[in-house]
């Protein structure tokens, strides 16, 4: 099966801030077509239209609360949904982050290299789940470095959900560096059930060369029992300023599992109107 997406969209965020809150959102309109063995289906129509509040407060001693929560979907017609919640105390310790989140690849933020194309979220890497209960402690910067480790459910919005209804949960270790051109991330995790995967492996990193950007990602779960169901993620990506208001980029992604090797590529434009407004257009194929 051979699927090609072309998208045209205009983005525009805005921010407004009162007193200890803040208001955010993203929105994007514009036009479709998918082709899915010869089956086109195409049109216009609302891509985002999501806002986010915020707010932080001064404990004093160096601590500080932030808390934030989003609704997507904020059309007409649309279902409002509820999207990320979180807070977070921070201080001289770190960081800690509490909340529920929808959980995307961790590999494309540093491999896409900040090209603007299709995501490949679904297609080729692992699609985007929502509502998962996360507890995160991130370590204070050191030479570059932060450590973390986090705890995760599968929550369904109740309280304690994910382990009073024998969910399953995972455990993830970290380290985040970024100095100068180079970023680069390796999490490692391990799960409490066989669905998910038994562990997990992640390395990511992206590179400015000035002229152009690249970034690599590899995800490599293991399941223990079944060797044949062992899944490996890959992208590559690479963007390009031509003119400060004109990004061109392209990504390539891999899957192999279970013995079938899965290829995608996305190459796109854009084209900035200002700090918060911009246009956009990516074409995508997949097997």
């Amino acid at each position: 099966m051979k699927k090609t997406l072309i998208a045209l969209a205009a983005v525009a965020v805005t921010s407004t801030a009162m007193a200890q809150v803040t208001l955010s959102g993203g929105f994007a309109y514009g036009y479709q077509s998918t082709k899915t063995n010869n089956v086109d289906a195409k049109g216009f129509g609302v891509d985002t239209a999501a806002f986010k509040m915020a707010v932080s407060e001064d404990l004093g001693g160096g601590m500080k609360l932030s808390a934030a929560m989003a609704l997507g979907g904020v059309a007409r017609t649309n279902q409002t949904v509820g999207e990320d919640f979180t807070m977070v105390l921070s201080g001289g310790f770190g960081s800690l982050l509490v909340g529920q989140i929808e959980i995307g690849s961790g590999i494309r933020g540093l491999a896409q290299a900040g090209a603007p194309v299709n995501n490949m979220e679904g297609e080729i890497l692992s699609g985007a789940t929502p509502g998962w209960d996360i507890v995160k402690y991130t370590s204070p910067t050191m030479g570059g470095a932060k450590l973390s480790a986090s705890y995760v459910e599968n929550g369904t919005g109740g309280l304690a959900s994910g382990s009073s209804s024998g969910q399953k949960t995972s455990v993830t270790v970290g380290v985040d560096y970024a100095a100068g051109p180079l970023a680069a991330k390796i999490d490692m995790t391990n799960w409490s059930d066989s669905v998910s995967g038994d562990s997990r492996v992640r390395v990511a990193a992206s590179y400015d060369l000035g002229m152009v950007k690249i970034g690599y990602g590899i995800d490599d779960t293991k399941q223990v029992d079944t060797t044949a169901q062992n899944t490996k993620l890959s992208m590559f990506g690479i963007s390009a300023p031509l003119s400060p208001s004109v990004t061109v980029g392209a990504v390539s992604t891999k899957r192999d599992e279970a013995g079938v090797t899965r290829n995608g590529s996305s190459v796109g434009v854009s084209y900035a109107l200002s700090k918060t407004t911009s246009l956009s257009a990516n074409t995508a194929s997949w097997d």
